[in-house]
C-alpha cells in the first residue's frame, strides 16, 4: 500500500517569500507600491523586485502603465476558479446570468476581467443571431476600446455603450459587477452588430437588462 509522504518541516525560502508578497494585498486595494510591499513583507526592495519579476511573468502580479504600483494579476483569478470548482462564486453565478441575457436578448453575453493593459473574456454565452460578434473565452482584447474596457478602467459610470469603437461593425453595452467592499470584479457585457444596437429605441431594453443583471450579480457576489 502506498504511503503518503510527510510534508517537509521546511519549505523553499524563495517560494515562501513570493507567497508573502501575494498575501500582502488586502481586499479593495487598487495596488501597492514597492515601499508598501517592503513594509508589509519585511523584505528588502532588491529582493522584492527579483521575486516580483517572476510573479509578473506568471501574471500573478501586474503593473499597469508606467507607475511603480503592483496589483494582483488575472492568473490568480483563473487559479481561484479552478480551486473553487463548479460551485465557486463566479462559476455558480455568472454563467446563468449570461445564458439568461443571451436568451432574452438574442445578443452575445460575456464577462470580462482586467488582464494588465488588456481585458480578458473569462466567460461567454453566444447569442442566436447569425451575424454576431464571435469570440472564445480566454480571448484578450484592448482595454482602451469597447464598452467592457471602459468599465474595467473605471470610466463611464454604471453603464457604458460603445458603437463601432473596437470594430466599426460592432457595438456593446457593459456594466460593472462588484464584490465585497465595492471591489470591481469584472464587466458584464452584451455585444452585437452596430446596426442592431445603434438604434436607441431598440437598444433601451437591452441597456435596462444589462444594468439589472449586473446589479443582481453584484448582490449575489457580495457587492451589496
Amino acid at each position: 500500500m502506498a504511503v503518503k509522504p510527510e510534508a517537509p518541516a521546511e519549505g523553499v525560502g524563495a517560494v515562501d517569500r513570493a507567497l508573502s508578497i501575494l498575501a500582502a494585498f488586502r481586499p479593495g486595494e487598487a495596488g501597492l507600491t514597492l515601499a508598501e510591499l517592503s513594509r508589509r513583507t519585511g523584505l528588502y526592495k532588491s529582493t522584492l523586485l527579483r521575486l516580483m519579476a517572476s510573479l509578473e511573468r506568471a501574471r500573478m502580479l501586474v503593473r499597469p502603465g508606467e507607475a511603480a504600483v503592483w496589483r494582483l494579476g488575472p492568473a490568480l483569478v483563473r487559479l481561484g476558479l479552478m480551486a473553487e470548482g463548479a460551485e465557486g462564486p463566479l462559476r455558480a453565478f455568472v454563467p446563468p446570468v449570461l445564458r439568461a441575457l443571451a436568451d432574452r436578448t438574442g445578443e452575445s453575453a460575456s464577462f470580462y476581467i482586467r488582464d494588465g493593459e488588456a481585458r480578458l473574456c473569462l466567460l461567454r454565452e453566444e447569442g442566436r443571431h447569425l451575424v454576431r460578434d464571435q469570440l472564445l473565452p480566454g480571448t484578450r482584447l484592448p482595454l482602451d476600446r469597447g464598452a467592457a474596457g471602459h468599465v474595467l478602467r473605471g470610466e463611464g459610470g454604471e453603464l457604458v455603450v460603445t458603437l463601432g469603437e473596437r470594430d466599426p461593425e460592432l457595438a456593446a453595452i457593459a456594466a460593472p459587477v462588484r464584490g465585497p467592499g465595492g471591489r470591481l470584479l469584472g464587466a458584464l457585457t452584451l455585444s452585437g452588430t452596430a446596426t442592431r444596437l445603434g438604434d436607441a429605441a431598440l437598444r433601451a431594453p437591452l441597456e435596462a437588462a444589462v444594468a439589472a443583471a449586473a446589479r443582481r450579480l453584484s448582490q449575489d457576489l457580495g457587492g451589496g
